[in-house]
Order: structure tokens, then sequence, then C-alpha cells
């Protein structure tokens, strides 16, 4: 199995959209609420942050890893999957395609462009990003070390999704049961995403069932908010907003 051109150069996309992105977030109020003075607490802002560390995540995880290796986290899941370095290793390269394309390229610009109506469908990208920064960190502390992506997990993922936590979250804004579910929808996305790779390379599911599920899990990072949102009654309508009180202006 080889790579592509894109295969490779995707994540450096994805690095360029994100410094254009951090531009435009600190250097203009088009991609904020207008009912907040501090961009920390504004629900929108938040929301198009979280789609951007991820792409800055993507940017370590497939660009240039800690120790300078290039697109170093395809061999690196390899090897904890007990398969041989590419080209040898049996998951397919469209996959990581389809793991991040839709996802952290379609779905979440779009719960950001969502979250002045659907505040929840807009922090839906911290549920995934801290599930994420656990299955990184977490490890460290077990004498694993270090891996491709553990850097931006440490010092974007969590601390981004224990701020967001703080500020979203609670009384006279989403309730507890809003961030518990948050939680809940990160950990499904992950396991939908690692059970589905594993049913592949047992041989019960091809390369194109494999892929489809990809897609279906970009959709569920959507649908599964939006209808916690309609259907359970997570709280009160943030309008793209939180309370402005205590933040940090800006």
């Amino acid at each position: 199995m080889t790579w592509s051109w894109f295969d490779l150069a995707f994540a450096w996309i994805g690095v360029a959209a994100a410094v254009a992105l951090l531009a435009l977030l600190f250097g203009t109020p088009l991609l904020r609420s207008p009912h907040t003075s501090s961009r920390w607490r504004d629900v929108v802002w938040l929301s198009w942050l979280g789609a951007v560390a991820y792409l800055l995540h993507n940017g370590e995880e497939y660009g240039v890893d800690l120790s300078g290796r290039l697109h170093a986290f395809p061999d690196a899941l390899c090897a904890n999957l007990r398969q041989p370095p590419y080209p040898e290793c049996a998951i397919p390269p469209a996959f990581y395609l389809a793991v991040n394309l839709p996802l952290f390229w379609v779905a979440a610009p779009l719960g950001a462009l969502l979250s002045r109506r659907h505040p929840f469908v807009g922090l839906a990208i911290y549920g995934v990003s801290f599930a994420n920064g656990l299955v990184h960190v977490v490890p460290l502390f077990l004498g694993v070390g270090y891996s491709p992506g553990t850097v931006t997990a440490a010092v974007l993922f969590l601390p981004l999704s224990v701020w967001v936590a703080h500020t979203c979250f609670g009384k006279g804004r989403l309730g507890y049961k809003a961030l518990a579910l948050l939680i809940a929808n990160g950990v499904i996305l992950h396991v939908v995403l690692a059970g589905s790779m594993l049913l592949f390379l047992g041989g019960r599911i091809g390369v194109t069932a494999v892929l489809l599920v990809q897609v279906v899990n970009a959709a569920l990072f959507l649908l599964l908010p939006w209808g916690e949102e309609r259907f359970l009654g997570l709280g009160p309508s943030l309008g793209g907003t939180a309370s402005p009180t205590s933040a940090p202006r800006g």
C-alpha cells in the first residue's frame, strides 16, 4: 500500500486553514457572537476554536511530530495494533482520510456554523477532543511514552475542554446533564471508529464498509447532539453565547 500526495498533504492543508481561522478568531469579530464581551465565553467562538485545535492536532499526527518524523501517526497506530509498518500494514491508507476529512473538515466547521442557534451542536467537538486527549495523554502515565498527537492533546485538547466545561455548563447555562452527554458522545465516536477498524482487521467487514462507517461517524457527530438538544431538554438555549461574567476580556 502506498500513499498518495493528498494522504501526505492533507494535514498541512488543514494547518494552513487553521492559521487562517486563528487570524479571524483573534483579529476579527467574524466568528463571534455579538452578545458577549469576551471571546473566551462565547459559544460560537469556542466552537470554531475547537475545530481549529483539531486541525492543529492533525498537523502533529500526520504532518510532523515532536521527534521530527513526517506522517508518523499511521505507523504508530499499526504498531499499537501489532501490525507491520507501511506498506505492509493492513489498514488501508484511505482510512485516515475517511476518519479526518468528513469529521474535521466538514462536520466540525458545520457544527460551528450552527452554534448560534444550536450551542450544544457547536460544542460537540469538545467531547471528541476530550476523549482523544485522554487517549493520547493517559499512556504517558502508564509508561507507554509519546505518540504522534500527544503534545497538542495535552496543550490544546484537555485545557480547552476543561475551560469549556467550566464556562459553558452549569447553572443558567447548558446543564451538567448536557456535559455528561457531550463526553459520552465523544466516547461513542471513538468506540465506533476503533470498533470498525478492529472488525476490518478481523476480516468481519471489508474496505468499503470500514470507510463508510467513518462517514456515518461524522454524521453522528452532528446528529447525536442535535437530537439530544432537541428532544432531551438540556437546559437553556444560549443563543451562541455564554455568561460574560468573570471572563478574561478580548
